[in-house]
């Protein structure tokens, strides 16, 4: 009760400061269901509409401004609007958008990232995180001729068929029959695809064998984020990844990275911080420079399975893969994320972890922050979580209040209680963040 309490007074405020987003959520719930066309943007009482970005911040249609710690859940490392970007982008539209055939961009953007990306010594462009992961999981199960895979519980790897399992159970695992058996996150997948799914904690390589112990014969791939995103920015621990390395060349199947969100943690990606290479890699995100784009990439005996020039290859077509907006703006993207730009997000990253930390243990809340370099989360746990089972907790239900209070105090975050950073900001920036976080900490403090 307290907490809804609470909830109400930061809908109230919300409400107050976001009319004309009210009014224009009202318009959209006639043509689209729920007023929606992206799940994940959606959010009680209903989602802001914003006018435009420039750099750090947002703009919505009421006139309230943001400083961005969501950049389009992890996309926008360089800010909105980029002039460096948008430089070449405005050149290249000159030249038409879109057309059936090569571009000398798209082995350009290819190019950069076979030579930064350990794993991937060939790449194939695609048009979102769910693709890459799908194809790549097509090739694994091609290349092995077996048909399952092994996930995380709480992994999010887009939302094809094969990956709706066992993102966000809540309790179910403990009263399952089997632990690894997978739980449907949605209706209208197959229950036939469910025979080839198995499930595995996260930071668990031991739960990884025994299913491969088991099931060895029918496994073609070990699918993991190296850093879990969705579950909440949850760190590998040592010696987990060159684990599940192990286990793959042991059981000979593929380890595929998702690196759609980690691949902004390195130049070379979460597999070159780590030190542990995969066989097999999808990203997205960031290497499209603010437009539509997947890719997915690996060892080239496994992309070779691509190639139209052999008999019986794998199909993979899409009207805008490779798209010259979106190659022109990803060079760009990845010319502008050196090592310079990757060690300030590091730092800016820890200054932001202080302080939130500081302002956690000040008021003794039952909280505690994940970070990898530029990415963190705040939990309402006491400690930080390892696996996804370990992120539930009953005081969960505040990250709404605390996702609505920072809102009203102009810090865009994402609900679920992730927050990222961009090239462009300041330290005056995280600053500003800390001390509306604390703010908020202060506040939800006297009804825990």
């Amino acid at each position: 009760m307290v907490l809804q309490t609470v909830l109400q007074e930061a809908e109230q405020e919300y409400c107050k400061r976001t009319e004309k987003s009210r009014k224009l959520y009202e318009v959209a719930q006639r043509v689209m269901p729920g007023g929606d066309t992206r799940t994940i943007a959606f959010f009680k009482p209903y989602p802001l509409t914003m006018d435009r970005g420039s750099g750090p911040r947002l703009y919505d249609v009421d006139g309230n401004k943001y400083s961005d710690f969501l950049n389009n859940y992890t996309a926008m490392i360089h800010g909105h609007a980029h002039p460096y970007i948008l430089r070449h982008v405005k050149t290249a539209l000159g030249l038409g958008t879109a057309y059936a055939a090569a571009i000398v961009e798209q082995s350009q953007l290819a190019a950069i990232l076979c030579k930064r990306i350990p794993g991937v010594e060939q790449v194939r462009f695609c048009n979102s995180g769910t693709e890459a992961t799908m194809f790549a999981l097509r090739a694994a199960r091609a290349f092995t001729g077996r048909p399952a895979i092994i996930k995380m519980e709480g992994g999010y790897h887009g939302t094809h068929d094969a990956v709706e399992f066992s993102i966000a159970p809540g309790n179910a695992r403990d009263k399952n029959h089997l632990a690894w058996a997978p739980i449907p996150d949605t209706r209208g997948v197959p229950e036939s695809v469910a025979r080839d799914v198995y499930i595995a904690p996260f930071n668990d390589a031991g739960a990884v064998e025994e299913i491969l112990q088991q099931k060895g014969e029918e496994i073609a791939a070990i699918l993991v984020e190296p850093v879990m995103g969705v579950a909440g920015v949850i760190p590998p621990q040592p010696g987990y990844l060159q684990e599940l390395r192990r286990l793959a060349d042991q059981y000979g199947i593929l380890l595929i990275f998702d690196e759609v969100q980690t691949y902004r943690l390195d130049t070379g990606g979460a597999q070159r911080r780590f030190g542990v290479t995969p066989d097999l890699t999808a990203i997205g995100k960031i290497i499209g420079g603010g437009f539509p784009v997947g890719a997915f990439g690996g060892r080239s005996d496994v992309m070779a399975l691509f190639d139209p020039r052999q008999s019986g290859c794998l199909s993979q077509s899409g009207t805008f893969n490779g798209n010259r907006a979106t190659m022109v703006a990803g060079i760009a993207s990845m010319e502008l994320l050196n090592e310079q730009a990757i060690t300030r997000l590091e730092e800016l990253g820890l200054r932001l972890e202080t302080g939130m930390v500081s302002a956690i243990r000040r008021y003794a809340l039952p909280a505690s922050v994940t970070r990898v370099g530029s990415m963190l989360n705040l939990h309402f746990t006491e400690h930080p979580p390892a696996d996804y089972t370990s992120t539930i907790s009953p005081h969960k239900g505040l990250s709404k209040v605390v996702h609505l209070e920072l809102l009203n105090r102009g810090i865009f975050t994402a609900p679920r209680g992730m927050w990222n950073l961009s090239t462009v900001m300041e330290e005056a920036d995280i600053d500003q963040a800390i001390d509306a976080f604390t703010d908020v900490m202060s506040k939800i403090s006297r009804f825990v």
